[in-house]
């Protein structure tokens, strides 16, 4: 693990990024088998390999941020990223559904208070952030639920 918060950004970056797209994966959908089936399961896929991704991100941010914002359930992310990648076919459509609609908005905003107080800490670089939001690959972020 990385013990030093600066370079924690970019993980929480990716992982915002990921849920955006997440987000704009199931928009259309109200039901888990209509999501499940959509698209030749292409939704549903990426939702995974996506969630594959966050897991992956959390896992690297520092143990200090870890500690300093030990209310978000970071072993949990890590523990259901394990979960896919080791079981990906077996997998529940349903409860993977409701995570999407109903844990992620929430995980969404805990992750923009965390990145929008490290920046009134001052321990992530503002132009660092700045630069992100005319990356190409942070364009699913919601940056105005950051400022």
């Amino acid at each position: 693990m990385r013990s030093d918060i600066k370079n924690d950004l970019v993980y929480l970056l990716r992982i915002l990024e990921s849920i955006g797209k997440i987000q704009l994966y199931i928009a259309d959908f109200e039901e888990a088998l209509g999501f499940f089936k959509a698209n030749d399961q292409q939704n549903f896929n990426a939702s995974l390999m996506l969630l594959i991704n966050i897991g992956e991100q959390s896992n690297r941010v520092s143990d200090a941020l870890k500690t300093k914002h030990s209310s978000l359930a970071w072993s949990q992310i890590k523990g259901f990223r394990n979960r896919i990648a080791h079981d990906y076919i077996g997998i529940d459509r349903f409860i993977t559904f409701d995570i999407l609609q109903n844990e992620l908005p929430a995980l969404k905003g805990q992750l923009e208070l965390i990145v929008r107080l490290e920046m009134l800490d001052g321990n992530f670089d503002r132009e660092e952030y700045e630069l992100a939001q005319t990356s190409e690959y942070y364009t699913h972020i919601d940056y105005k639920n950051i400022a």
